[in-house]
């Protein structure tokens, strides 16, 4: 993995670089929609939160409805459940959400972000090139989420402090160089992701668990797999990654990496519906019809669309 790193950033890294020179955004109180929401609808927001951790879907998205059921303009839970529904890979679902955010804050550069992912997982590294030129006069906050300025980004699970600015470009160029391969732009697409590490370079398995999973959704399985292997070295206590992981060698039909990732995911987090029916599809595939059915049936508990979720982000049917 650590040879993927060696060459300088140059081509659409510069979009990035030109962002985090431009000014920061003014403060927000002049947002037209309700950046708090009721605390009944914050509630339900975070009970969303807490069915997506665990690959509930169906159930977080019905939560993100609540909240907007009570508070119709609470752009947090409009973000919420479009990233919700891309984890769902209704992606169209997703978009709309999206814009309706763009609609009462104009120019977020997270509406962008999470827009151009949703790209990328489509497979589009065209669109996604051209969706990050368009965005490269926007500020590099984000304000939907609270009505001030925020000088950090807080990553509680590991007491990290990160900016804002540095946060934001770092992700853009982990972008920029999946759709650059998309593009078959591989030069630019290594030189994107040793700029993205030289601004994370601390503590980057985050940045690289991410671009692991959307590099895989989007079929670049190799650096996929790259990727996660290179974030479970730098951190090998979080779980989502190696179900991450484990959905690589899922679509590479590698039964059995699979089911040794899926079987660590499922160590800590036994419900998590996404490596219970990736495992269940990958013990079938090596005979095992009786063990994988019952991991299909118990991810059928948690989440009753959990195969069309499955097909929907790309994993082979058995």
């Amino acid at each position: 993995m650590k040879r993927m790193f060696l060459v300088q950033s140059r081509g659409v890294a510069a979009i990035a670089v030109s962002l985090m020179l431009l000014p920061l955004a003014g403060r927000s109180a002049d947002l037209v929609y309700d950046s708090g929401g009721s605390g009944v609808a914050e509630r339900y927001v975070a009970d969303a939160d807490r069915a997506d951790y665990h690959g509930r879907y169906t159930e977080a998205i019905a939560d993100d409805g609540k909240a907007l059921a009570i508070s119709p303009n609470f752009g947090r839970a409009y973000m919420d459940r479009a990233a919700h529904y891309t984890s769902a890979g209704r992606y169209d679902e997703a978009l709309a959400d999206l814009a309706r955010v763009s609609a009462m804050h104009p120019n977020d550069m997270g509406v962008a972000i999470d827009r151009i992912t949703i790209e990328l997982r489509r497979g589009d590294g065209a669109g996604a090139l051209a969706d990050i030129k368009r965005s490269a006069n926007l500020p590099l906050h984000s304000f939907w989420h609270q009505p001030q300025d925020s000088p950090g980004h807080n990553d509680y699970a590991n007491g990290l402090l990160y900016s804002s600015t540095d946060q934001t470009a770092a992700m853009i160029y982990a972008l920029s160089s999946i759709a650059e391969q998309l593009q078959h732009m591989d030069e630019a697409s290594l030189a994107d992701l040793s700029a993205m590490l030289k601004i994370v370079h601390e503590h980057p398995w985050h940045l690289l668990a991410d671009h692991c999973y959307v590099a895989a959704v989007a079929g670049l399985l190799e650096t996929a797999e790259l990727t996660c292997e290179e974030a479970i070295e730098q951190n090998s206590h979080d779980i989502g990654q190696y179900d991450s992981l484990g959905f690589v060698h899922l679509r590479m039909k590698a039964w059995d990496k699979a089911i040794a990732d899926y079987n660590r995911a499922l160590s800590s987090r036994p419900d998590l519906t996404l490596s219970l029916y990736g495992r269940g599809i990958a013990k079938r595939a090596r005979g095992d019809i009786a063990g994988g059915d019952a991991d299909i049936a118990d991810a059928k508990k948690y989440e009753p669309d959990i195969a069309n979720i499955m097909k929907r982000l790309g994993a082979p049917v058995i």
